[in-house]
């Protein structure tokens, strides 16, 4: 029980639904040595649709700590992740924070949270410098015995520009 393997299929939207923003496809795994710690680590690979540039091929790789706390039925947990993002042209190492606060309905097994999440580049200009920032609400519900989906909305903001962003995302667990 202290081991998970994971993968996951990502779907995201732009433009009010209209078009599809990028594929992913990841997968990970995790370690809980203590109730409230868990460790992970992952593999990201992900088409994007740059717009007039075409469809480009991203990698990503992370690793990640989260400390996690339930009081009641309300679960809290903050989650420090370093990623490492390349493609042939360009490369990013960022340090995301995150915060996240979920409420656990009795006798029904979706799971609706809010979270924000401070992204802070550490390879491009001054390191801890905020550069994105997203806010974050959702609903997980947890089918069959190991698939479970999120679907949520998210508000991203950068220095020049600002998305909504809906999505689903539908993971097994082994």
């Amino acid at each position: 029980p202290q081991f998970d393997l994971s993968g996951g299929l990502e779907w995201r939207t732009k433009n009010n639904l209209g078009t599809t923003d990028r594929w992913g496809l990841e997968i990970g795994g995790s370690y809980k040595p203590l109730s409230f710690l868990k460790l992970g680590a992952g593999y990201e690979v992900y088409y994007r649709n740059r717009g007039e540039d075409g469809w480009k091929f991203r990698h990503r790789y992370r690793v990640d700590g989260t400390l996690s706390a339930a009081v009641c039925r309300l679960k809290f947990s903050l989650r420090e992740r370093f990623q490492h993002t390349f493609d042939t042209k360009n490369n990013e190492l960022h340090l995301r924070s995150r915060a996240k606060l979920a409420y656990d309905i009795p006798k029904c097994k979706l799971e609706p949270y809010v979270s924000v999440e401070m992204y802070n580049t550490l390879n491009h200009g001054n390191h801890f410098d905020v550069q994105r920032m997203r806010y974050r609400g959702g609903i997980t519900l947890p089918f069959f015995d190991c698939w479970e989906a999120d679907v949520f909305y998210c508000r991203q903001w950068e220095r020049n520009k600002q998305k909504n962003i809906v999505g689903v995302e539908c993971s097994y667990h082994f």
